[in-house]
Order: C-alpha cells, then structure tokens, then sequence
C-alpha cells in the first residue's frame, strides 16, 4: 500500500496489484479501524499493462511533477536506475497519474516532468 495524508482530511492509499503483465492500481479511502489495522475502501482503479519486465509502479513521496509542484500523491509507470551519487533515479517513464481527492480518482497527468528519486540508503 502507497499511503498518502491529505492534510485536514481523509487518508488515501494505492494498492498495486499484480497478475501478470495485467495490474491494477486502486484508490482507497481510509474508512475506519478495526482495532490497530485501517479499513480500506476502494474509491477508484485503473488497469496498467507493464511494457517491460524491468517497469515497476514508483509511488508517492518518491515522485514529483514540474507540472503539479504542490502534488505530493505523484504515481508513475517507469524503471529506477542508479546514479553515480548511488542515488536512484527514474527512467523511461511511460504513465504518471496523481491523486484527484476531490473527485477521488486517480488522474493521468503528462510524463514530461515527472521525476521518481530515492537516496540510495533508502
């Protein structure tokens, strides 16, 4: 699970899940507890077709958009290489989408801009 904090509001997550070259990334709502675990409910899904084996789902507080700079709910379809730092970075980014809250779905937004990032202690 992807979770985000929306400030002064719900909690939402993306669930990955994988069956083959055919996934599905869903948005959840945080509904409830049942006592110390959340209880999730689907708002919105997508269908991904991964175009390589290499591409995996880059999640949320690991990427951003040049076009949405205030957007921390960033997703993207595309592959991590190391950088000289030993930093990771995104590559080949095909798909990105980010978190509409107040529509509670997941919008596709332009791949140009989007940069996925990870220290390489992470």
């Amino acid at each position: 699970m992807i979770v985000a904090q929306v400030p002064a509001g719900p909690t939402y997550g993306a669930t990955h899940l994988k069956c083959g070259p055919q996934q599905v990334l869903r948005l959840e709502r945080q509904t409830g507890r049942d006592g110390v675990n959340p209880i999730w409910t689907p708002v919105d899904q997508i269908a991904v077709t991964m175009p390589t084996p290499r591409h995996e789902i880059l999640g949320p507080g690991y990427c951003s958009s040049s076009q949405f700079p205030d957007d921390a709910t960033i997703i993207a379809l595309g592959t991590m290489a190391e950088q000289p730092d030993g930093s990771y970075g995104s590559e080949n980014v095909v798909k990105a989408w980010r978190f509409d809250i107040k529509r509670e779905k997941m919008v596709a937004i332009p791949v140009s801009g989007v940069l996925c990032a990870v220290d390489g202690g992470d």
